[in-house]
């Protein structure tokens, strides 16, 4: 087609040439230049859509990421925070019988979940840096972009650091002398099973923890010091559930800002 097109104007310039007539040649060459110039700005007008358009694709393709990021991100998150408000219950149990003058508790109180354990938080940043390393000027949104970094630059590593950063903030490694120094286990053999690895409720929050009985009574509620570390204990515990929960509210709101944005992209 574009041989057939070329031999077309040939005929039409050796026409024009042999008739010596110079103008009408003159302005069918002005004419041929400006067909020539319009075929070269819509090729790059072509190409320059295709790669506007790959460049959406692959926005389109982040964000989606992200998104799942922060579907799994909410789903630990909110693992870690059904244990902090379960271990924070039993300290003010625990707290609250201290401060009586009653030599057994008015309620049950699970000493295990007053002591907790050390937990860990990991977030899923894959997808955000991806995009932050692919350059984050592909975003067509500059207030999603801004809202995205702020999120992982800001709560997200926030929440990590005051997780697992400060062992002034591990209310387990603060009140584990204390009770290794008045409380002993139940009955350790028969618990081993609920604790494996293995058993199908190992990461269920309501799982029976090894079984811990107060042996020295007298001593515990005698040691103003504990109840200093278990009253600072408990402030933890309302301040980690507080940022879990904001973390939580911003993630949700991250998500529905990056599902509006698609919306556009995609339509």
């Amino acid at each position: 087609m574009k041989n057939l097109m070329i031999q077309f104007f040939r005929k039409i310039r050796r026409k024009l040439l042999t008739e010596s007539k110079f103008t009408k040649y003159l302005i069918y060459a002005l004419g041929e230049i400006v067909l020539v110039v319009i075929g070269i700005l819509i090729a790059l007008q072509i190409n320059n859509w295709n790669e506007l358009e790959k460049i959406k694709l692959r926005e389109i393709s982040q964000l989606k990421s992200i998104q799942e990021d922060i579907m799994l991100d909410t789903t630990d998150v909110k693992f870690n925070l059904t244990y902090h408000k379960l271990f924070l219950k039993s300290e003010q149990k625990l707290l609250k019988y201290l401060l009586s003058p009653n030599q057994v508790p008015e309620e049950e109180i699970k000493y295990e979940n007053a002591q907790g354990i050390s937990l860990l938080l990991v977030l899923h940043e894959s997808a955000f840096n991806n995009l932050r390393n692919n350059n984050l000027n592909i975003m067509t949104s500059q207030k999603l972009k801004k809202q995205i970094s702020n999120h992982y630059d800001s709560y997200a590593k926030s929440l990590l650091i005051f997780e697992n950063n400060y062992d002034q903030f591990d209310n387990y490694l603060l009140k584990r002398p204390y009770f290794l120094k008045y409380f002993h286990y139940k009955d350790k053999m028969a618990s081993k099973e609920s604790t494996e690895h293995n058993n199908s409720d190992y990461y269920n929050p309501e799982i029976e923890m090894t079984k811990l009985i107060l042996a020295d009574t007298l001593g515990l509620k005698s040691d103003e010091e504990f109840k200093i570390v278990l009253a600072e204990c408990i402030s933890n515990s309302k301040i980690k559930i507080q940022f879990y929960e904001n973390f939580i509210v911003k993630n949700k709101e991250l998500y529905k800002a990056i599902e509006l944005e698609l919306l556009k992209l995609e339509n």
